[in-house]
């Protein structure tokens, strides 16, 4: 008979219990250069800004929002996901920007217990970077980079999810960078994941009753097709309020994001 003193061993199995706090980490890949010729004879090679993946984790699960979009910068975010020692749960994805989730793959051959979501809308628009051109001008600005296998998450309906107890909102900001831009809230320790929300020329200001004047970012950002960058700050302005309670002075909102 196995174990000590005649008694078999037996597998324990604890149920989950709500953590009394959620944590969280963010990781960021450095800026890359780009293939391409440069926007002006002696100005600096192309270039890519640093990007960011952010982990909201418990005592023993965690979530991932963004996925990275080359095969180094995927598997660094799997390295240091599996650092923090959690299961990771649910990888969500804000939307449907290469940059954001082609590192999926890689997370998930790394992770398979993960569930990949975000919002029907946004695996909808991820279809087109599928296939050429979307998918082929990545893979030219990123030569060798790029996954060769590229999934898409699940679409996900609901607006919640939970990790440990504790409720994690899915906020769908409409237009920004990008058509269906969301972002994630997570009241219980007053974070925001901004995902493209917080953007250059479509500025999020938490808090503040006037958006401040879009500035131009180093590599000289592109306004929002069809709209002015005033009124989209003003519009995403506008929904964050209409699903956050901003207004009270003892909220603090902790950005996260591109």
């Amino acid at each position: 008979m196995g174990g000590t003193n005649g008694l078999k061993e037996t597998t324990r199995v604890t149920a989950p219990i709500a953590s009394n706090t959620l944590s969280v980490n963010i990781f960021t890949a450095p800026g890359k250069a780009m293939v391409g010729e440069r926007p002006k004879p002696f100005g600096e090679p192309l270039g890519f800004d640093p990007i960011t993946s952010t982990l909201i984790f418990g005592e023993h699960g965690a979530v991932l929002v963004d996925a990275m979009g080359t095969v180094a910068e995927a598997e660094a975010l799997a390295d240091w996901v599996a650092l923090h020692n959690r299961n990771l749960e649910t990888i969500y994805i804000t939307h449907g920007h290469f940059d954001h989730f082609y590192g999926l793959s890689v997370l998930l051959d790394r992770f398979p217990g993960a569930r990949a979501i975000a919002t029907p809308k946004t695996v909808e628009a991820m279809q087109s970077s599928f296939v050429p051109p979307l998918s082929q001008f990545a893979r030219q600005l990123f030569p060798g980079q790029v996954p060769t296998k590229l999934v898409s998450p699940e679409p996900y309906g609901g607006n919640t999810f939970t990790l440990e107890g504790h409720e994690l909102r899915i906020i769908e900001q409409g237009r920004t960078d990008c058509p269906d831009s969301t972002s994630l809230h997570v009241p219980s320790i007053g974070l925001i994941v901004a995902g493209d929300v917080v953007y250059n020329q479509c500025r999020m200001y938490v808090g503040d009753t006037t958006p401040e004047e879009p500035k131009q970012s180093d590599r000289g950002a592109r306004p929002v097709s069809g709209s002015e960058p005033d009124d989209c700050c003003r519009r995403s302005q506008e929904a964050w309020r209409a699903r956050l309670s901003l207004d009270d002075p003892g909220h603090q909102a902790l950005l996260a994001g591109f």
